[in-house]
Formats: structure tokens, C-alpha cells, sequence
């Protein structure tokens, strides 16, 4: 028995998102004749299940990493398993791993890490682990020798055809993982492609990807959507591509024949009245699009390829046709003045006066080893973490995350707010737009106590939290 494992930080209500990195390793194991079982948990749930991990006694358990608070939770998994079993392997894989695995091998709890896409290592290191315990020459994979020295074999090429690698639902209850957003009753997290072929200079893509992108067919992509339309009922989909629209014709084409209600990630510099249409039409009912500063110096600094004001063109179209979008920004890149940081919170401001539709998440800049920035950010101040369990404090949505650059603090009061702008109460709107325009942002009492109940009907934390669910909803939800 292999066991893959996920954990999910409660606090970001993210516990039910279909967690499509072990399901694909996980697909991959099961299609060729190994016994796999996929656990997908929250931080509260780690003892527990260290012990129902153990008495299981797997062959390995394999984790899907993340940086951030998740690589603290897997810290301390991997460490419980362990101190109960010290013979289980534990192997790291995913994004973190991919970007560090000499520091993450340099940890006693972790055996073994997989450098990139996992599918084809993972077979050949499960094959070997059972067999020969002989792994140097398996591609993408991170070991330890005899004498406890770490081995980073040579990368293995990215996978050519995605569709020899199907995703397998029955491995996962996947009735745990519909749920509700917005409007829609039943939606399911799904990836059309991998990658990216652009280079902006905070994204992992450069390394992980390589600055590439690749897609599963359109009849692949149709027929999982029709199998889960037709098992499990759902009426939306979330779209988790790091980019969408990188063959427009496809992505239209996809969205036409699943013929469902779909949240989107594209690039503002591909929106124009003709696509914009085209989504109100193919019920697209929520854009998720990264603008990240008001500073044209920043954008060039960052590599995103465009400019504020093509920001703003982008932006007109969308309220033109009056779709939902949520935009996405950066602050606290190295080397931002204090005006460029005010530049873009004005740049917000200035969305949401236009259009009334408009969402926003802001986020301090988190410096990913492997992005083309990260070098840059060690010049410019950034201390990187020395021990894998201490990349958990890199979290560019929380107030605790130490930058060097930027008040952590201030930008999270400031995102509250802008997520209260977002509700259809005219006397809360109006005090929050209040706070922003005077950068009122003391005694913020009240946004602790929004942020509270915001997470109790997220959750539906008993009968209060189901009511406030409903409330929540109506005046979230435009």
C-alpha cells in the first residue's frame, strides 16, 4: 500500500478543493497495478491520522508540498510519522520540493524527493523501491546514499502527451469535493493544462514549467467534465490552469462544449470586447486576472509585458459586458517606493469605481526560490528561511509573513477591506470606502470581527454559520 497525502490549512476554507496533485500521481500508481490510497486533510486532523498512517504500515508515504503554511503542516506529518515509524520513507514532492530539494533532502524526516511533474518518476521509483532499491538513474528524483549524502539525479523532460495520463475519480470521495461558489450549488476544481509560456519574475513556472505550457485534449477535458456532470451532478467549474487562454480557439471551444457556468484565470492583455463577449455567452461567471501593481516600473521589474494603462483597457471591456472579475495584486516588491505602493492601492480604488463587478485580492510578494526575481530578492534584503519548517511563515496572504519591503500588517487590513467592497451593503461599502480613501486603516475592529463570521459561514459552522451562509451569500454575490 502507497499512501499519497495533501494538507490543507483550515483557516483557508480551502479543505474541499479537489487536490488534483496526488490524484494524478495517485491515477498514475492505480493504472499500473499499484495499491494506492489518497488522504486529503486539514492541519487539525495531523495526529490523528500520523497514527492511522502507521498502523497501515505503507511502503512509503508520499506528500504534495506547496511553499508556504503547507510546508509547515507536511513538516510536522512527516516528523510524527517518524517518531512512531522511523522505517517508512517519506517522500516530498511538488512545487516546494521541486524548487528546494537539497535543503528538503538535508532534513532528517524526509527520504526521498520528486523534482517536477511526478507521474513517470514516481512509477519508476515505487518499481525500484519494491525491487532493487537502486534509484540512480531515475530522472526528476532526490535521494539519499548509504552514508546519508544527498543525490539530486538529472531532471526529467516534461511529459509530451498529457493524455496518456488520465485522471482516476474513483480513487477520491469526490462527493467531498463539490461545492458551492456563488451562485452555483455544485462546482468541482479541474485542470485543462500545465504551465506557462510567459515569464513573469514572482512565478514558479520559470523553473517548475520551464516557461512552457501543455493541455490534455479538448475531447479529454470534455469527457472528464461530461463524467463528472453526469456522477456527481455538478453545474460549475473552477478552472485551475496557470494559464487558460493560451490558445484562445481551444479554451472558447472547451468552455462551449462543457456548456457550464466556469471561473477562469487570463491575462488582461488578452481581454478585448470580441473575448469578453464571447465569455458573458459561455456563462463564464467569475475572471480571475493578476494586474499586480499600479506602477509601470514595477511591471516592467516583474516582466508581466504590459501596462497599466492596457491594465485599464482590459478592465473597461470586463465592466462593459458587466462580468464578474477578481483582480489579483502585488505589493511589497523589492525596490517599491512608498508612492508606487500608494499607486496601486489608488489603481484598485480606481477598478472598483469603474466597475462595480470587480473583486480584489492583495498580496505581499513572496519571493519563490526558482523564480527569475529570487536572486534579486536575496540582493535586495530577503533572508531565506535555513530549515524547510520555517518556509511556513512565507505566506503572502497572511499578516504574520515578515517582509523586508513592505508593512505585512497594513497590505492585509487593506485586502479586507477591498474583500467588504465586494458585498451588496450599501452602509458597510460605504465605511469601508471610507477607510480606504482616508487610509483609515486603525482600530480595525471591525474587520476582525467580518473576517470571523466570514469564516463561520464559509465553513457553515453549526446553525449560526449555516444562516450566516445565506446572508453571506446574498451579499456577497451580485
Amino acid at each position: 500500500m502507497i499512501i499519497l497525502l495533501q494538507i490543507n490549512y483550515s483557516e483557508d476554507h480551502s479543505e474541499k478543493i479537489l487536490p488534483l496533485g496526488i490524484l494524478s500521481v495517485g491515477s498514475a500508481l492505480k493504472k499500473n497495478g499499484f495499491q494506492v490510497e489518497l488522504i486529503n486533510i486539514t492541519e487539525k486532523e495531523i495526529d490523528q491520522i500520523a497514527q492511522k498512517i502507521v498502523e497501515r504500515n505503507p511502503e512509503y508515504v508520499g506528500f504534495s508540498v506547496m511553499t508556504g503554511i503547507q510546508t509547515k503542516h507536511s513538516v510536522q506529518l512527516s516528523i510524527k510519522i517518524k517518531e512512531l515509524n522511523p522505517k517508512i520513507p517519506i517522500l516530498w514532492g511538488g512545487i516546494h520540493p521541486s524548487l528546494l530539494p537539497e535543503q528538503c533532502l538535508g532534513e532528517k524526516y524526509i527520504d526521498y524527493v520528486i523534482i517536477g511533474e511526478g507521474e513517470e518518476t514516481i512509477l519508476e521509483f515505487s518499481r525500484a523501491l519494491k525491487k532493487t532499491n537502486d534509484f540512480k538513474d531515475i530522472l526528476g528524483l532526490g535521494y539519499k546514499d548509504n552514508n546519508a549524502k544527498s543525490i539530486i539525479n538529472q531532471r526529467r523532460p516534461l511529459i509530451k502527451n498529457l493524455d496518456e495520463w488520465r485522471l482516476d475519480f474513483s480513487l477520491l470521495d469526490m462527493k467531498k469535493y463539490v461545492y458551492r461558489l456563488g451562485s452555483n450549488q455544485r462546482v468541482i476544481a479541474y485542470k485543462t493544462s500545465r504551465g506557462c509560456p510567459f515569464r513573469c519574475g514572482f512565478c514558479y513556472n520559470y523553473e517548475f514549467n520551464q516557461s512552457r505550457w501543455r493541455a490534455w485534449s479538448i475531447d479529454t477535458v470534455v469527457a472528464d467534465i461530461e463524467f463528472l456532470k453526469k456522477n456527481f451532478k455538478i453545474d460549475g467549474v473552477k478552472f485551475y490552469d496557470d494559464n487558460f487562454f493560451v490558445d484562445r480557439d481551444r479554451a472558447l471551444d472547451i468552455l462551449k462544449k462543457i456548456d457550464l457556468p466556469s471561473h477562469i484565470e487570463v491575462r488582461i492583455d488578452f481581454i478585448d470586447d470580441k473575448l469578453t463577449q464571447a465569455l458573458k455567452e459561455l456563462k463564464v461567471f467569475d475572471l480571475l486576472i493578476g494586474l499586480e501593481s499600479g506602477s509601470d516600473r514595477l511591471l516592467q521589474l516583474i516582466s508581466k509585458g504590459f501596462s497599466v494603462d492596457r491594465s485599464m483597457a482590459g478592465v473597461r471591456s470586463i465592466a462593459k459586458f458587466d462580468l464578474h472579475a477578481t483582480y489579483s495584486f502585488i505589493v511589497g516588491l523589492p525596490t517599491e517606493t512608498e508612492e508606487e505602493f500608494e499607486s496601486t492601492i489608488d489603481l484598485m480604488y480606481k477598478i472598483y469605481k469603474i466597475h462595480p463587478r470587480a473583486g480584489f485580492t492583495l498580496g505581499v510578494y513572496l519571493p519563490y526560490p526558482g523564480s527569475q526575481l529570487y536572486s534579486f530578492s536575496l540582493e535586495q534584503g530577503f533572508n531565506s528561511p535555513a530549515k524547510t519548517e520555517d518556509w511556513g511563515k512565507i505566506d503572502r496572504f497572511r499578516k504574520d509573513f515578515e517582509s523586508p519591503w513592505v508593512d505585512v500588517k497594513k497590505v492585509w487590513l487593506i485586502r479586507e477591506c477591498y474583500k467588504i467592497l465586494s458585498w451588496d451593503l450599501k452602509i458597510l461599502k460605504e465605511w469601508f470606502e471610507f477607510r480606504i480613501r482616508h487610509r483609515f486603516y486603525l482600530f480595525p475592529i471591525d474587520i476582525y470581527l467580518i473576517e470571523f463570521l466570514s469564516g463561520m459561514a464559509i465553513e457553515e459552522r453549526g446553525i449560526f454559520g449555516k444562516l450566516l451562509r445565506r446572508v453571506y451569500n446574498f451579499v456577497r454575490f451580485k
